[in-house]
């Protein structure tokens, strides 16, 4: 049997873990406009517009960036065939995922939401990707035999992006904390005192200290208002940005009105109490 035609678009950090993982595994073509096609070193190619690479294909997959996802759409639009598997795995909002199911459902092609769930470098084209709408299915069912880690959970186009990016608001936000944490550190010459610190809190998270940073919050809100004040000036003083601590004086400060949301009713830990002073 014939291998499936698929059209990657986008040829970044994810189009290129793709293409190469999938490159020997289907008929493939690659369209990113910034790379023409002579620049190609990749099985099958890659091919110099968009409709050309998405005219005939059995599986388009969009790996653009969330700002180009919906004009890949639009440029594909005359050019899906009916019954196209069409999943966009780009980072965009939910609300830009159900516009492409929009444009694109009207056409007859199968629209799938697809939300890379882990960095693509360090695992490869089995990257976890959670895969959204009523195709869901037909994704994984195309993805597992051809060395993809798809993971159907049915719903709408935005399901998966909503999960994604409240992911990103977690890790992302971390990373920006530790960034601006870890800068004050260095300022103060507490640089390596404060990595060993971090990485002992990192370390003993479970959800026992999940809850106690969210209960804690919303019962000793007031105090870590005026903690984190201190914590304010100390950074200004010392030179450093602090728009990270200034921000959660600012969501403290809305927890002393709003209170924090609740645990989980399936929380292990749900009952564990807030913790006055100490790191949480």
């Amino acid at each position: 049997m014939e291998e499936p035609l698929v059209a990657l678009l986008g040829y970044g950090e994810v189009g290129h873990v793709l293409a190469d993982g999938l490159g020997s595994r289907v008929r493939l073509r690659v369209y990113d406009p910034a790379y023409p096609p002579s620049s190609s070193g990749l099985v099958g190619g890659l091919v110099g517009g968009n409709a050309e690479a998405v005219r005939g294909a059995d599986v388009v997959i969009a790996v653009t960036t969330g700002a180009d996802s919906l004009t890949a759409a639009s440029d594909s639009l005359p050019h899906l065939s009916p019954g196209t598997l069409y999943a966009d795995l780009s980072t965009s909002a939910p609300g830009d995922k159900r516009r492409i199911a929009e444009l694109l459902e009207p056409v007859g092609a199968s629209v799938v939401d697809g939300a890379i769930m882990a960095p693509i470098p360090l695992r490869g084209l089995g990257t976890p990707v959670l895969a959204s709408g009523p195709h869901a299915g037909r994704f994984a069912s195309f993805a597992g035999p051809h060395g993809m880690s798809v993971t159907p959970i049915g719903g709408s186009p935005g399901d998966a992006a909503a999960r994604k990016l409240l992911r990103s608001v977690l890790v992302k936000g971390l990373s920006a904390l530790v960034i601006e944490s870890q800068r004050a550190a260095e300022a103060a010459g507490l640089g390596e005192w404060f990595w060993g610190h971090l990485l002992e809190t990192v370390e003993g998270a479970d959800e026992e200290f999940v809850v106690r940073l969210l209960k804690g919050a919303g019962e000793h809100s007031t105090r870590r208002v005026h903690e984190m004040e201190a914590a304010t000036r100390m950074l200004e003083a010392l030179g450093v940005p602090s728009t990270m601590t200034e921000a959660t004086t600012a969501t403290l400060d809305r927890v002393t009105r709003t209170g924090v949301p609740p645990v989980p009713d399936g929380s292990r830990a749900g009952g564990a109490p807030g913790r006055e002073g100490g790191g949480t």
